[in-house]
């Protein structure tokens, strides 16, 4: 089943087929271990991980399906094939056709796995398993009982190796070329398509693919929206103007945000963005193997409860940050900081923590870093200055 580049038309894999055929192991063994004869994958992060196999065209149903033993079954796309074909290490499967079913192609492909009788596991908490599909299912193989996987892809996802780590640490070099030119180019008079174009095309030219989320880059009160985007507004003397970039590499991303004043900002501006910045630095320091996911979220929010701000964070202090296909680059179904959460951080887990207040009366003012767990702390991957930037 394992190919080399050569095999594969010379586009070769992003991880050495060792590497994929572990995570199948992996997976297998804690598929054994809940009782699960037959996973049924269809997020496009999961099936990704599993096989290389990443295509935009997941807009339509498709699914890796993985027995116990035996070869995994792509139910793809025929027009997609080509990319298991070229991309993936896993090349056997079903072509569907335009004029076929998909849930008849998935079901044969269950039935041959001798599925009918069978323990499926299924992914109830994502975008990507059409409620036709699995009732089709359900009402189908009545002998068959389907059981919620409860995110056991994910289980293997959170701890990232070295070479997931090196393709996260190259995206946030590119999220980094894209904000140090978007804030280049910030001074009153521009628009905030102006400065998403420069920033989008400093983070391609960088290296990156298309990224999991477009550049978030918006000017005065209106970036205290949540996830407000660029719609041609033009920058003002004395606005805040709010950066998000995210890179790309082979799909894993690393994100940074950034806030500019343009001219002198105000006082309430400043003491905004000392509590975040206090907040990072708070968050950097206490994220280490064996601290909690919520004592990590407390040293940060702390500091913004201290200044009086707290009413203005609205939300956890980062999330998982790994394989990202749009409308996202974090993971967060797999884990994020949050209060009260006594999930323990591990080394090879990789955050992007993101302290952000959410001012009306200013806009957003946010600071972050994309960082990886070591044995001994945490390795910041998002290299910049940390500190409010000011333009004329």
């Amino acid at each position: 089943m394992a190919k080399n580049a050569k095999d594969s038309g010379g586009f070769g894999y992003p991880f050495t087929v060792e590497e994929f055929q572990g995570r199948l192991k992996k997976v297998r063994a804690d598929m054994k271990a809940a009782g699960i004869d037959i996973l049924l994958v269809t997020g496009p992060e999961n099936i990704y991980y599993l096989s290389g196999y990443r295509t935009t065209g997941y807009y339509v149903y498709q699914a890796l399906v993985v027995p116990l033993d035996g070869d995994p079954q792509f139910v793809v796309r025929a027009l997609e094939f080509t990319n298991v074909e070229a991309l993936s290490w896993i090349t056997t499967g079903y072509k569907v056709e335009d004029t076929e079913s998909y849930f008849e192609a998935t079901a044969a492909c269950i039935e041959k796995m001798g599925g009918a009788k069978a323990r499926i596991g299924f992914d109830d908490g994502g975008f990507f398993l059409p409620a036709a599909i699995l009732d089709g299912l359900r009402a189908r193989m009545t002998g068959a009982t389907f059981v919620a996987d409860g995110g056991l892809v994910e289980k293997s996802r959170v701890v990232k190796s070295p070479q997931e780590i090196e393709y996260i640490r190259q995206a946030s070099a590119c999220a980094v070329a894209g904000l140090e030119a978007g804030i280049a180019h910030t001074r009153a008079g521009v628009s905030e398509n102006d400065l998403a174009g420069e920033t989008y095309n400093a983070l391609v030219r960088a290296g990156s693919e298309y990224v999991g989320s477009q550049p978030y880059v918006v000017t005065g009160k209106r970036s205290a929206l949540g996830h407000a985007t660029f719609e041609r507004q033009i920058v003002q003397q004395g606005d805040d103007v709010f950066f998000e970039v995210g890179g790309c590499i082979y799909r894993y991303g690393g994100a940074i945000m950034r806030s500019v004043s343009v001219g002198k900002p105000s006082a309430q501006f400043q003491k905004a963005a000392d509590a975040v910045l206090g907040a990072l630095d708070a968050v950097l320091n206490a994220a280490k193997p064996g601290a909690t996911s919520g004592e990590v979220d407390r040293a940060g929010r702390s500091v913004v409860e201290k200044a009086g701000l707290g009413d203005c964070w609205h939300h956890r202090t980062g999330y998982s940050i790994g394989i990202g296909f749009p409308p996202g680059w974090g993971e967060g179904q797999i884990m994020d900081l949050k209060p009260n959460d006594e999930r323990k951080l591990e080394a090879g887990m990789v955050f992007h923590t993101v302290p952000l207040l959410l001012i009306p009366e200013i806009g957003s003012v946010g600071f972050s870093e994309t960082f990886a767990i070591t044995e001994s702390g945490c390795e910041i991957l998002t290299e910049t200055p940390r500190e409010l930037r000011v333009v004329d």
